[in-house]
C-alpha cells in the first residue's frame, strides 16, 4: 500500500541515528522491523506501540481524518490547514488509506544547519542611526537545539526575555514525543535558583542562532547584540530535531503572538522529499504564513557536498544514477521522475546483480536494502526511495532507469546519511551547487537564506585567527544553491554567515571548542547558513515593527528589490546569492 510504504520510508530515515553508534547483527532483521526498533543492547520489543505521524489531507477532509484518528485510539497533537500531527496506535498504520488521507509521513530527522555583520557588510548600524528600530512588539520564535535561557543576552531588568521555553522531546526507543512548556514566571524562578527546568541548550546551536536574531548584547556591553534586541522570544528545544517538533513550534509561536506580528527562524533542513513544497512541513509553513506571520529558513550547507544528481531521460537509453556508499550504518537515495514519463527501475549492486524496486528487504554481500517505487499521491510524480544499512564504504551502486516513454525527462535525486559528517560525495562526479537547497527552505512562501563572507578572521581565547583563501563578500563555499526541483527561485537572499560571533550556551557541546570561544567567555564564533538565517529573521522583525501586516510575498519582494548586487553576485538571480546580498540600510529605508 502506498501510504504504508511512505510511512516506512520516513521512519527508516528518522531512526537512522539509532544505528550509527550501534554494532548489531542485522543479517536476519527485516528493515520493516528496523523502522520501529528500540534502542538498547538487543532487539527485544522492536515494535513501538504508538507512532507520531504527519497526515496530509484535502482541507475539506481534515476534520474527517481527525475523527478517524480519535475513533481508533489516536490523539491529534496539532492541526491546521491540510496537515495534522497525530499519535496513532501502530496497528492502525496499515489502515491509513482511508479517511481522506493523501500522504502519511513519520517524523523526519532534520540537521541543524554579529559585530561585523552589522557594519559595512550590510549597513545595519547606519540604517538604525536614521530609522530607529529594535523589534519591540514583535515575537521571534525559534525551533532548534534549544536556547540557554540563563545567558545574559536573553535577560533584561525584569528577568527573562523569553515568553515561552518549550522542551519537545522524543525519548530514546520511542516513536511519540512529549512537550513541556515553561512560561516567563517559571523561567524567572529558575534564574533565581528555583524550579525544575531542563537545560536550555546542551548543543549550543540554537542559542547562537537566536542571539543573532534578537540577543540584546547585555553580556558584551552591546558589542554582540542581535538585530532585534527588544523582540519578545519563544524558543523550542527539539530533541531530537524533528519536523513534527518544528510544526509544533511554528504553530505555537504564532498562537502565542496573538495580535502581534511574529517571525519564526529555522536553521535546519533535510533532503528526503520531493523538494517542491508538498511535504507536510512545507505545507504547514505555506498555510500558517500570512500577514504578520513570516518564516525564515536556512538554504543549507551542502553547496560542495555532491548530495544532488540530475539527468535527462532519453527513449531507448538507460539512465544510470551512481550511488557511492559513504556511511556503513545508514544511507538513503530519493529519486524523483516527472509525472507523464514511464520508466522501469532496477537497483544494481556493485557486482552488477539487479533487483526490482518492489519494496522487499534484500540481503546482499554489499548491505541490506529496500527500494520502493511508487507514484506520489499528492504531486503525482514518480518516486524511488532507496535505503541501505550495513553498506560497504567506497562501493558504488547504480539505479538503472529504463524509459518506455518520455514526456518531460528531467530526473532529480538527493541522498543523505545518518551522520552529517558522512553526508557528502554521495553521487560520484556530481559537482554542481544547484538544487542543493534543503527542505523546508524549498517552500515558496518561506524566506530562504544563503550565506556570504562578512569577515575572514575572528578573535578567540587562542588569539586572532584568520582563514586563508576567503575573500570578504564572496559566497560562502558551503552555501547551498537553488533552484528547487520545480524551478522556484530559492534562495531569496544571502546574508552574513561566515565567522559570526554570538551567544555561547553554557555547558554545551560548543563550549568545549576553545578555538571558537571568544575571550569574553560567553560568546563563540561559528559559521553556516544557520547564522545568516536569524540575521534576516531579525531584519524581518524590524520591518514588522513598523508595518505589522506585511505578507511573506511583500517581505520577499522588498528583500529582492533592495538587495546589493556587485561583481561577486553577478547578474541576479543566481543559484547561490539568490537575488543578491542583503542590504539592511536599503531595506529599512525602503519607501516603495
Amino acid at each position: 500500500m502506498a501510504l504504508r510504504k511512505t510511512v516506512l520510508d520516513a521512519e527508516l530515515l528518522s531512526l537512522s541515528q539509532r544505528w550509527q553508534s550501534e554494532r548489531r547483527d542485522l543479517a536476519t532483521v527485516p528493515l520493516e522491523h528496523l523502522a520501529a526498533a528500540q534502542e538498547g543492547p538487543g532487539l527485544e520489543g522492536v515494535v513501538s506501540d504508538r507512532v507520531t505521524l504527519k497526515l496530509v489531507t484535502a482541507v475539506a477532509d481534515r476534520s474527517r481524518a481527525a475523527s478517524w484518528v480519535r475513533e481508533r485510539g489516536g490523539e491529534v497533537i496539532s492541526e491546521g490547514g491540510s496537515v495534522l500531527v497525530v499519535e496513532l496506535p501502530a496497528e492502525q498504520v496499515p489502515e491509513l488509506e482511508g479517511a481522506g488521507i493523501l500522504r502519511a509521513e513519520a517524523a523526519r530527522t532534520l540537521h541543524p544547519l554579529l559585530d561585523q555583520a552589522r557594519g559595512d557588510a550590510t549597513g545595519l548600524d547606519r540604517a538604525l542611526g536614521t530609522v530607529p528600530s529594535n523589534g519591540e512588539g514583535v515575537v521571534i520564535g525559534i525551533v532548534d537545539t534549544g536556547v540557554d535561557y540563563t545567558h545574559p543576552d536573553f535577560q533584561d531588568d525584569q528577568g527573562s526575555r523569553l515568553e515561552l521555553f518549550s522542551f519537545a522531546s522524543r525519548p530514546q526507543g520511542q516513536q511519540v514525543s512529549s512537550f513541556q512548556e515553561f512560561d516567563r514566571d517559571a523561567l524567572n524562578q529558575a534564574l533565581q535558583g528555583g524550579g525544575n527546568i531542563p537545560q536550555g541548550d546542551p548543543n549550543g546551536h540554537g542559542t547562537h542562532c537566536l542571539s543573532i536574531a534578537a540577543g540584546n548584547g547585555r553580556g558584551s556591553d552591546g558589542q554582540f547584540r542581535g538585530v532585534a534586541p527588544a523582540a519578545s522570544l519563544v524558543a523550542v528545544r527539539s530533541e531530537p530535531l524533528l519536523d513534527t517538533h518544528t510544526i509544533y513550534g511554528i504553530r505555537r509561536t504564532f498562537e502565542l503572538a496573538g495580535e502581534r506580528p511574529a517571525v519564526v527562524t529555522l536553521s535546519l533542513g533535510s533532503h528526503l522529499g520531493p523538494h517542491d513544497g508538498t511535504t507536510a512541513l512545507e505545507n504547514v509553513i505555506a498555510r500558517e504564513s500570512g500577514p504578520g506571520r513570516i518564516v525564515v529558513i536556512a538554504a543549507g550547507n551542502e553547496g560542495q557536498d555532491s548530495i544532488h544528481w540530475s539527468g535527462d531521460l532519453l527513449e531507448g537509453q538507460d539512465l544510470l544514477v551512481p550511488v557511492a556508499i559513504n556511511d556503513p550504518q545508514f544511507q538513503f537515495v530519493d529519486v524523483w521522475i516527472p509525472r507523464g514519463d514511464e520508466v522501469d527501475v532496477l537497483v544494481e549492486t556493485p557486482d552488477g546483480v539487479q533487483f526490482e524496486a518492489d519494496g522487499q528487504t534484500r540481503f546482499t554481500p554489499f548491505g541490506l536494502f529496500e527500494a520502493h517505487f511508487r507514484q506520489d499521491p499528492i504531486n503525482q510524480d514518480q518516486n524511488l526511495t532507496f535505503f541501505i544499512v550495513q553498506g560497504q564504504q567506497n562501493q558504488t551502486w547504480q539505479i538503472r532507469l529504463s524509459p518506455r516513454s518520455v514526456l518531460h525527462g528531467e530526473v532529480h535525486a538527493w541522498a543523505g546519511t545518518a551522520n552529517p559528517g558522512t553526508s557528502f560525495n554521495l553521487f560520484p562526479g556530481a559537482q554542481e551547487r544547484e538544487f542543493s537547497v534543503g527542505i523546508p527552505a524549498t517552500e515558496e512562501r518561506a524566506v530562504s537564506v544563503g550565506s556570504f563572507v562578512s569577515r575572514n578572521g575572528f578573535d578567540s581565547v587562542q588569539g586572532s585567527l584568520v582563514a586563508g583563501g576567503l575573500q570578504v563578500g564572496q559566497l560562502s563555499p558551503f552555501s547551498s544553491g537553488g533552484p528547487t526541483r520545480y524551478g522556484f527561485l530559492k534562495p531569496d537572499i544571502a546574508a552574513p554567515g561566515q565567522f559570526i560571533t554570538a551567544a555561547l550556551s553554557s555547558n554545551s557541546d560548543l563550549a568545549g571548542n576553545q578555538q571558537r570561544q571568544h575571550p569574553l567567555g560567553i560568546y563563540s564564533t561559528i559559521q553556516g547558513t544557520s547564522m545568516a538565517t536569524p540575521f534576516v529573521a531579525g531584519l524581518v522583525a524590524l520591518l514588522l515593527q513598523r508595518e505589522p501586516e506585511l505578507t511573506p510575498e511583500e517581505v520577499q519582494q522588498r528583500l529582492r528589490l533592495t538587495a546589493r548586487r556587485d561583481g561577486q553576485t553577478g547578474r541576479v538571480w543566481n543559484s547561490g546569492f539568490g537575488f543578491g546580498k542583503v542590504d539592511a540600510e536599503a531595506l529599512l529605508n525602503y519607501t516603495g
